[in-house]
């Protein structure tokens, strides 16, 4: 009766309550939230054992760790660092290895063409066998080959939706007794990008199932813009596979006949190529099996995508190419995750889900975050002045959300005419600076386009703040 999140915080949390000297953690960041991420790291600081992490959360690994094991194409390399150290370290190493590579074999062919001259001459001979001999037993300089396989993945353009693509209205859903959601609304239009973000079993995932019809509700109404096709991504998807077939066989099962020529290219952008795509999903890790998972969503068109936790599996370089992907989508986004890092910059509202409402920011999770700070410490300095005379201010009414687009967008175009007008007045006084500027028989022009400007940049400064104190207030 868990969501996926819950049942990895109570595994969680019955080895750590034995608290053992060796910690072995296999993804632990996978399906927690946010604040459980947070408090795992400052548990981890704090642990008296020695710990093992494998995880793809560069942060989380910057927090909790002093030293970094690389295993790359076979080979395995200590660094006594954190990731982010570590980085810059491994850099620094195989900048070194490869110079001492190229000596080396500058060494080695400078020695073979001597040995090639003496082997011609009889009485250098054995000189030349001895060298060859010497040339056979010097430890060889290997420079590891650089693993390139990359994915290279763009999502296929779809046709145009209406200007509304989700609309729900007193959204409930309860599972018996237990309420989720309480009388929510939402609202997407075209082009929106929103993260999900909350604890565990607030209902992200549930609002995400409802939105592509694989949930009903428990009351009000939720309905669908003008030609909107929904592509999905399941927390599970992965399982979701077929063991029994094999790689390219998963794919042709999801296929429209148009696309089966395809394929293989589709699969080869997933680093899926030659014999791998004859391998059984059976035998695939979990990061190739969600790489398989994500390849289907590339067969159809979609222009609102929903993805619940698309990164758990994946490596950071897979990360990394599926984040700049959904960056370069051109359609409506939904996108359920508690990575810091691969939603930073991603979306442009964020929805978190608390005390079964939805609480909207019109921001990136960095934005929301730090909204959340300054919310936790209003609330932390009323609670240390309760004797506090001062009367209590009379809270605002809150701003509906196409009000605050509104107001958004009356920001950015008032940013957008001070930094145009600072440009032209930028080229006018170049003009101006020419020793021979008042020679010109367009001086007098010009210097009026000059004040003229001065004075719409002064009107349009004014714009700019009261467009920046109403997004304040």
């Amino acid at each position: 009766e868990f969501s996926g999140g819950w049942q990895m915080r109570i595994e969680l949390a019955k080895m750590l309550l034995q608290r053992p000297d060796y910690l072995l953690l296999d993804e632990p960041t996978n399906h927690l939230d946010i604040e459980s991420i947070i408090w795992l790291e400052r548990f981890l600081k704090d642990y008296s054992g020695a710990i093992i992490v494998i995880s793809h959360d560069k942060q989380f690994l910057d927090t909790v760790t002093n030293r970094t094991v690389e295993v790359e194409l076979g080979n395995v390399y200590d660094y006594k660092a954190a990731y982010s150290k570590y980085v810059a370290l491994r850099e620094e190493r195989r900048g070194k290895m490869q110079s001492a590579y190229q000596n080396q074999q500058r060494v080695i062919a400078q020695k073979e063409r001597t040995i090639t001259r003496f082997m011609a001459k009889a009485s250098k001979t054995t000189m030349a066998q001895s060298m060859q001999k010497q040339l056979d037993k010097m430890e060889r300089v290997e420079i590891p080959d650089e693993d390139t396989a990359t994915m290279n993945i763009r999502f296929p353009a779809a046709p145009r939706s209406g200007q509304v693509v989700v609309e729900g209205k007193s959204i409930s859903k309860a599972y018996g007794s237990l309420h989720v959601l309480d009388k929510v609304d939402i609202k997407l239009d075209r082009g929106d990008r929103v993260a999900f973000v909350g604890q565990n079993g607030q209902g992200k995932t549930t609002l995400a199932k409802i939105i592509v019809d694989e949930l009903t509700l428990t009351d009000g109404q939720l309905t669908l813009g003008h030609n909107v096709q929904v592509g999905y991504y399941a927390q599970n998807q992965s399982e979701t596979l077929h063991s029994s077939l094999t790689v390219l066989q998963t794919m042709e099962m999801a296929s429209p006949p148009e696309m089966r020529t395809r394929l293989r290219g589709i699969l080869g952008a997933f680093m899926f190529s030659g014999e791998d795509v004859d391998k059984k999903v059976s035998v695939l890790s979990g990061g190739e099996r969600a790489r398989l998972a994500l390849a289907s969503l590339l067969l159809r068109p979609f222009n609102l995508l929903v993805l619940d936790e698309p990164t758990n599996h994946l490596d950071m370089l897979s990360k990394d190419v599926l984040k700049q992907a959904i960056l370069d989508y051109d359609g409506t986004l939904i996108v359920v995750s508690h990575d810091r890092e691969f939603l930073s910059g991603l979306t442009n509202r964020t929805i978190e889900f608390r005390d079964r409402q939805l609480h909207d920011y019109l921001g990136d999770v960095n934005f929301f975050l730090e909204k959340r700070e300054l919310d936790n410490m209003r609330e932390v300095e009323l609670s240390r002045s309760p004797q506090s005379e001062a009367p209590r201010a009379v809270p605002k009414k809150e701003l509906s959300f196409d009000e605050r687009k509104r107001l958004m967008r009356n920001l950015s175009n008032a940013e957008k005419k001070v930094e145009r007008l600072e440009g032209e007045i930028a080229a006018l006084e170049a003009k101006m600076a020419a020793p021979d500027f008042y020679q010109n028989p367009e001086a007098v022009k010009v210097s009026e386009a000059y004040n003229s400007k001065q004075a719409e940049l002064e009107k349009a400064m004014e714009e700019w703040e009261e467009a920046q104190l109403a997004m304040e207030d």
